[in-house]
């Protein structure tokens, strides 16, 4: 069981204003593919190199698909990766994963956005 975010990343909190638990394999997949390379104190091998694949000036898209697809995978209840698909934004630093993924119970079609940049929100 995990604590239920949203689809930013933000902890879902009910309309009762309580946190909600769940097992939702969608965001142990967003929660994957948002962490950067280096970026975890505790597993600096954990996380995508995006710095080095996607915000180039030449990003290498081939490799970064591959590398997301063997990312997706490593959650035990994913069967199959299909549609693997990566937008790029230069101007704004920003990327975009399009996927698909299946498990036994449910076929997941999701975007990740990834940013590069300094964000103002």
């Amino acid at each position: 069981m995990d604590i239920l975010l949203d689809r930013d990343g933000d902890i879902y909190i009910s309309p009762g204003g309580d946190i909600v638990l769940g097992d939702s394999v969608a965001q142990k997949i967003r929660i994957k593919l948002r962490m950067f390379e280096n970026e975890w104190r505790w597993n600096r091998s954990e996380g995508l190199p995006y710095f080095d694949y996607l915000f180039p000036k030449n990003p290498d898209t081939d490799f970064l698909e591959a590398a997301v697809r063997s990312k997706i995978f490593e959650i035990p209840e994913i069967t199959n990766v299909r549609d693997v698909r990566i937008i790029l934004d230069r101007k704004n630093r920003s990327g975009k994963i399009e996927f698909t993924a299946l498990t036994d119970q449910e076929t997941i079609k999701e975007e990740v956005n990834i940013y590069g940049g300094i964000r103002g929100d």
